[in-house]
């Protein structure tokens, strides 16, 4: 579930090196692929480390920033912060960036009065949740790292209820189809509720 799909380029991107793909980060390097490359070293390191030591989870935009800011803070600068710019994959558009902060207001107080999905079997956890993951994939909150964060989100909300997932079964390119269903005009979760039901397990 992680950067399963690069970002498509546009003409003025704020976080990219003055003519170049690479983007800006606190380790000096301005090639794509060895930023990649250490991008995953450092940010698998503190993944497991979030994975020991999670952080209290809030269920909220601020939840997901406290996520971002761990994972890439020796990475970029903006590590932890709300996105700048508009971004896409595969043509679509992710949503505007200036609509973030209200459109996540409305999907966590959602989740909120969903009571979290606590007391759901596993068929309706998996439902509940290809929803609410389809829903914050498509607010995309990060210039990059938004799929490592929406893994460590899932599982916190899974903890809740007595559930995990296993990720190891899930591929990259099913989860960028399931993804790319649930962003459309008329978004469908038929997908992502299909991989979230093989893939959970109870605790």
């Amino acid at each position: 579930m992680q950067g399963y799909e690069n970002y498509d380029l546009q003409e003025e991107d704020p976080y990219l090196l003055s003519g170049s793909t690479c983007l800006i980060n606190r380790l000096g390097i301005t090639d794509t692929q060895a930023l990649n490359e250490a991008e995953a070293a450092i940010s698998e390191v503190a993944f497991a480390e979030l994975i020991a030591n999670p952080i209290e989870p809030t269920f909220n935009l601020e939840h997901l920033c406290r996520i971002h800011h761990y994972l890439f803070r020796d990475i970029y600068e903006w590590a932890g912060q709300l996105r700048q710019t508009e971004i896409s994959k595969g043509g679509q558009l992710f949503l505007p960036y200036r609509n973030i902060e209200d459109v996540a207001a409305e999907v966590f107080y959602q989740l909120q009065k969903d009571s979290f999905l606590r007391e759901l079997d596993e068929t309706e956890f998996a439902y509940k949740a290809a929803y609410y993951l389809g829903r914050v994939n498509m607010i995309h909150p990060f210039r990059e790292g938004n799929g490592r964060v929406q893994r460590i989100f899932l599982d916190q909300l899974a903890e809740l209820s007595g559930y995990a997932f296993q990720w190891s079964g899930v591929s990259g390119e099913r989860m960028a189809a399931a993804c790319r269903e649930a962003r459309q005009q008329k978004p469908a979760y038929t997908k992502l509720e299909r991989l979230l039901a093989t893939s959970i397990i109870r605790l």
